[in-house]
């Protein structure tokens, strides 16, 4: 896969990431979710308001992030990408050990994670590519 394609890849993933926890959250707020409060039980929070506003802020916005660094300052995009990925799959390994495995979406969006932070390594390795190529190579 071409860099130029990886790029273009991994923005629409971490634009589609974004766009889906803001739904999240929004879903669990308002309650479309049609999710009962007692998956909570056992858990610190007694209704859906902390997990959908972390959802939506730090899940959704560092996604959100990225893909506009990818805009404004290129450099840092694949880092920044590779974070939301890691806080994706950090979200869902928490929310999985709070709350059970409970839904095939929790797998689906474990897995987006993962592509975020495996498209991030494929494009930051290719941006590293030229640069080490240039560097003297020690005798």
């Amino acid at each position: 896969m071409s860099k130029n394609v990886t790029r273009t890849t991994l923005v629409v993933v971490d634009l589609l990431e974004a766009a889906s926890a803001e739904v999240g959250a929004v879903g669990l707020v308002v309650g479309f979710m049609n999710i009962p409060t007692t998956v909570l039980s056992g858990t610190p929070f007694a209704d859906f308001t902390v997990p959908a506003l972390l959802l939506g802020f730090v899940v959704g916005g560092s996604a959100l992030v990225a893909a506009l660094i990818a805009a404004f300052a290129p450099r840092w995009f694949a880092p920044a990408s590779a974070a939301a990925g890691c806080i994706t799959v950090g979200w869902l390994v928490v929310e999985i050990a709070m709350i059970g495995l409970g839904s095939w979406a929790q797998i689906a969006y474990m897995a987006v994670g993962l592509v975020m932070i495996g498209l991030a390594a494929l494009l930051w390795r290719a941006e590293l590519q030229p640069a080490i190529a240039t560097q003297p190579q020690a005798v």
